[in-house]
């Protein structure tokens, strides 16, 4: 038995350099089981740790989702961060234990290939869904959101985290014991609305480009 799925691999960025690596492990595991109970409808087998705590990986029934999944995994684990890759093909190995680790295919190893040919760059996420032109589209905007949060500071981190949780400047404000005025200015300096309208965008190609695949494939 052999099916077609996403497999998306993510691997922590410097995991040498982290201090604390026990204490990761931990933050780790429980963003991959938050996930999975989030995202359930979306995931064919659940995420975990592969190896350490230098890489996760778990398959995905869709890809509508896939991004907003890299978001969770990057806002929970920040400042720590991952790359990552999405590859779209067989597997064909232990497909039905559900079990990344125990599952083989020319999925999981294409994945393998991307993410380390993916180490050798300074980008942050690559793609293989089978269309050269979705996957330069789409990992392009995806490497020019990742990159540009990247260069965000604690602080315009913590801003925008609070002001997506309540919507409210002066709230904000209140919390982080700042002026409204720094708020708004750290938002505007982050661009946060306009990486906003262009991650709501972002889902709406992967949606729709998950629909029109499944009728496709149903033709």
């Amino acid at each position: 038995m052999k099916r077609k799925l996403y497999v998306l691999l993510g691997d922590v960025i410097s995991s040498r350099r982290i201090a604390e690596r026990e204490k990761f492990q931990k933050k780790l595991e429980a963003t991959c089981q938050y996930i999975n109970s989030t995202y359930t409808g979306y995931i064919y087998a659940e995420f975990k740790i592969l190896k350490g705590i230098d890489e996760i990986g778990g398959v995905l029934s869709t890809m509508s989702k896939s991004y907003e999944l890299i978001n969770v995994l990057l806002e929970n684990l920040h400042p720590n961060l991952m790359r990552f890759v999405l590859v779209f093909d067989y597997i064909d190995t232990a497909l039905e234990t559900k079990d990344i680790a125990k599952m083989d295919g020319p999925a999981l190893h294409k994945a393998s290939d991307l993410m380390h040919t993916l180490k050798k760059s300074k980008l942050m996420f690559d793609m293989s869904v089978g269309d050269k032109v979705v996957d330069a589209t789409i990992s392009g905007q995806i490497n020019l959101i990742l990159m540009l949060k990247k260069t965000w500071s604690v602080k315009q981190h913590q801003i925008v985290e609070e002001y997506e949780r309540t919507k409210n400047q002066y709230e904000v404000a209140k919390i982080l014991g700042i002026t409204q005025q720094a708020v708004s200015k750290s938002l505007n300096r982050s661009m946060w609305k306009e990486l906003k309208s262009i991650e709501e965008n972002l889902n709406y190609v992967l949606s729709e480009y998950t629909q029109r695949q499944s009728r496709v494939e149903l033709c």
